[in-house]
Order: structure tokens, then sequence, then C-alpha cells
């Protein structure tokens, strides 16, 4: 038992109430199907490889398959609320872990922050459309932020249930979507030409690759619950593959049939209707009852999304605590709900302050505060997942337990492929945002000085501190 494996005795223990199909479930509601179906998907077929994109999804799949591997092979042995820095702390030692505790951080919060501005604009237009109340996008985006901070406060049970029955409700709407257009068309819906391989290079692939690899954001949020899940030694590993199959098969099997329904010129298509490609698909297919039905949820996608993100992010702020690397407060768990409810009161505060600061500049949510936020978040959560490839090498051969397969092949063929993913997504970050000027390019280079400060942080206690540098290194990387 390890200081890392934080053993009832010695610190305050989250509660512990997740399965798999839960855990499942709060890994998938980050990755936001509905959201990404309706907002990403669009944009692929559009500026990416047009008709190449169901497959494309299948190699991100393959990609994160492989992260997978390594990564449940770590949570077998690793039970923490540390995540990603944890497993790069036992890897490649404490100094890199704390540059990437900082980086996970900032990502995440820049994650939350970003769907903030995704619901304000989604939640404004569902009330307008839908009900025909106008109000200010502040107004949903407060909404949201209370919605967070009210469950993110309480036991993660209660959350999970939530995000279930919401999850839920997306998948079935999407699918009957999908059915119908299957119904009406028979197996036309589901075109051969779609499944060339040579598709995939068509247009844009790495534009194409980039925006696949947002729609899974969040399936590597599993290691975050340890403490939380039943049997995290297996549940863990389950939950991050079962994640995996159940979002590509949902978007292979969307995707494919997008394209039986408008044909193999989706990406002109798409270029012409863009965020209407769906709702038109839906009024078409389903009629206007359904798609009102699918603009609301469109929100509550969005909604259950933050929730599951800050909840993420408050889990690093808790570990980080224990760790004596931020405030201690941060590390204190509530008695009754068994939750790290100050961790999550002040990602509540660093989300008002953001959403204050940025309604001040008058942009517009959508892209200025909601894409900018997500896709800062996605480039950093990307580099995570390559960097505990990396890791996952490092830890079994220091304990001279490699296996092939599991502990080297496949974390360095993910981490060749995430490592690819993060460069197209920097260079590409501009349509990421929307955004497309010198300014915008140039943002992702502060994950790269919050990596880097992380870093310098651990070698200015390693050379200034030796007391407290000692005390976080055992932390870190007994």
């Amino acid at each position: 038992m390890t200081a890392l494996d934080i053993p009832a005795t010695s610190k305050e223990s989250l509660g512990s109430d997740l399965g798999t199909m839960r855990l499942i479930f709060l890994i998938v509601a980050a990755a936001a199907p509905m959201a990404a179906v309706l907002g990403v998907v669009p944009v692929a077929f559009a500026f990416g490889n047009g008709a190449g994109l169901p497959l494309t999804f299948l190699v991100t799949a393959g990609i994160l398959g492989l992260f997978a591997v390594g990564y449940s092979a770590m949570s077998r042995e690793i039970v923490s609320a540390g995540g990603f820095y944890t497993y790069i702390a036992r890897g490649l030692g404490a100094a890199p872990a704390l540059g990437a505790a900082f980086l996970a951080i900032v990502s995440y919060l820049a994650f939350a922050c970003g769907v903030i501005g995704y619901f304000g604009f989604f939640g404004q237009l569902a009330l307008a459309e839908v009900f025909g109340i106008d109000v200010h996008w502040i107004v949903t985006a407060g909404f949201s932020i209370l919605f967070c901070a009210c469950l993110g406060y309480r036991q993660i049970d209660f959350s999970s249930r939530l995000v279930a029955l919401l999850l839920i409700v997306e998948f079935v709407l999407l699918t009957a979507l999908a059915l119908a257009i299957v119904v009406d068309l028979g197996l036309d819906a589901f075109p051969v030409a779609a499944l060339n391989p040579a598709l995939m290079l068509d247009g844009a692939p790495g534009i194409a690759l980039m925006l696949c690899f947002t729609c899974f954001i969040g399936i590597e949020a599993a290691a975050l619950y340890s403490e939380e899940a039943q049997a995290p030694e297996h549940s863990i590993g389950r939950a991050t593959m079962g994640a995996i199959v159940l979002v590509v098969a949902f978007y292979f099997f969307i995707t494919w049939v997008t394209i039986g329904a408008v044909g193999m010129d989706i990406g002109a298509v798409s270029r012409e209707q863009l965020a209407d490609l769906y709702f038109n698909l839906s009024s078409t297919y389903l009629g206007g009852l359904a798609t009102k039905m699918v603009i609301v949820f469109l929100a509550t996608s969005m909604l259950a999304t933050g929730l599951a993100v800050h909840n993420v992010a408050a889990r690093y702020l808790l570990s980080l605590g224990r760790q004596e690397c931020l405030p201690g407060f941060l590390a204190r768990v509530h008695p009754r709900h068994r939750s790290p409810h100050l961790a999550s009161l002040t990602v509540t505060a660093i989300s008002v302050a953001a959403t204050l600061i940025f309604l001040t500049t008058g942009l517009d949510p959508l892209l200025g505060f909601g894409a900018v936020g997500v896709g800062l978040g996605t480039i950093g959560i990307i580099a995570l997942q390559a960097l505990t490839s990396l890791a996952v090498i490092g830890y079994f051969h220091r304990r001279g337990r490699s296996r092939l397969w599991a502990t080297i092949i496949a974390p360095l063929l993910a981490f060749a492929g995430l490592s690819l993913a993060t460069g197209l997504a920097v260079v590409n970050f501009d349509l990421l945002a929307g955004y497309e000027t010198a300014l915008m390019r140039a943002l992702p280079v502060l994950l790269l000085l919050t990596l880097v400060a992380g870093f310098g942080y651990g070698r200015w206690l390693r050379a200034y501190r030796p007391h407290a540098w000692e005390a976080v290194s055992r932390e870190l990387s007994a």
C-alpha cells in the first residue's frame, strides 16, 4: 500500500458506490454524444473528409483502445483520485507529474468553462425555439453553474443517476432518428461505398481525425473515480473500454446512416447546412415535435457534460490538495456526502469568475467562450493521454514486470497516435475554436507554458525547499 492508494485510516476517503455501468454513464456523459453528433459531426463532414468520417471514427477508437490497454493495466495497480498525473508520477517521476497536474487542472477547468458557454447558447436557443421565452445567455449559463455546483457538492452516486437518465434520452432520440431513416430508405441507408478506406484520405483527413478525438473526450476519466468505484482494479478498465466501444458504435452507426440519407456528397451538403444538418433531418424523418425535443435535449446534453467535467476537475483539485501542491482545504471530504465539496466549490468559483469576465467582452458565447474553452481543454487532455501512455511503459519497466503487448507495444502505438492527434489539434485550433486569427492559433502555447510551469515548480521545490520536495516526491512517485 502506497501513499497514493489513500487508505481510509490516513486520508478522508470518498464514497464507494459506483459500479461499472454507472462509471460508463459518467464518462460517456463527458463525451456528450448528442452535442458531438449535432455540433461536431457536421463540421467534420464539411471541413474534414466527408464520407470518410465513419471509418475515421473507427481509427480514432482504435487509437484510444490501444491507450485503454495500458491505462487499464495501471488502474489495476493504482487506486487514486489523481488520474493522469498519478500515473505519470509512477512512470516518469514527480517533476513531470507536477507539470501534468498543472496541465490537467487548466485543461479540465477550461473545458468546464467552455461547456458553460455552450449551455448558455443552446439553453437560450431551447427556451426561445421551444417555449417562446427570450432570455440573455448569461441566465442559462448561470443556471448551468448552479446546477453543477449543487450536484457536484453531493455524493457522486446522485449525479451518476441523473446523468444516466439524460444519456438514455439522448441515445433514444438520436437512435430514433437513425431508425426512421433506415425504415424509410431500407438498405440504402447503409451505403457500401462509404466503407471504402480510400475515402478517409479525401479532403482534410487531419481535421477529421482531430474532430473525431474531440467526440471522445471524457473516456479517460474513469480512474478519477477509483475511490468511489466498486472493485476499481476491475471496473476502471472495463468502464473505459466499454465506454469506447459504446461511443464508437453509436458514432459509426449515426454517421453511416446520415450519409445514406444525404448522399455521398455529404461534405458539400454539410458545408451548406452545418449546424442545421441534423435539425433538418429530424424535421424530415421525425417531424416538428421531435425536432423540438432534440433542441431541448441538446441543451441537457451540455448540462450532463458540464456536470461530468465539473466532477473531474474537482477530483484533480482534491488530489493536489492531498499532495499539498495546492491548499490543503481542497482535500477535505464532506462528512455526510463523502464528496470533495470544497474542491467542487472552488471549481464553481472559478467558473463564475471566468463567465463574468467573458460577459464583459461582448463576444458570442458559442464561439468566443464555448469553443475556445472546450478546444483548449481538448488539446490538453489528448496530450495528457499521450504522456500517460509513456508512463505505462516506464512504470512496468521500472518494476521489471513489462508485458510485450499490454505495457510496451499498445502504449507505444497509442503514444504515436495521440501525439499525432495533439499536433493536428494545435495546428487546426483556429478551426476547432471558430476564430481563424494568429492570436487564436497561438493560444495553445498557454498549455505548453502550464506544463513547463508545473515542471519548473517541481524543480524549484527540489532546489529551495528540499523537505517539501521529499514529501511531495514520496507521495507522488512511491
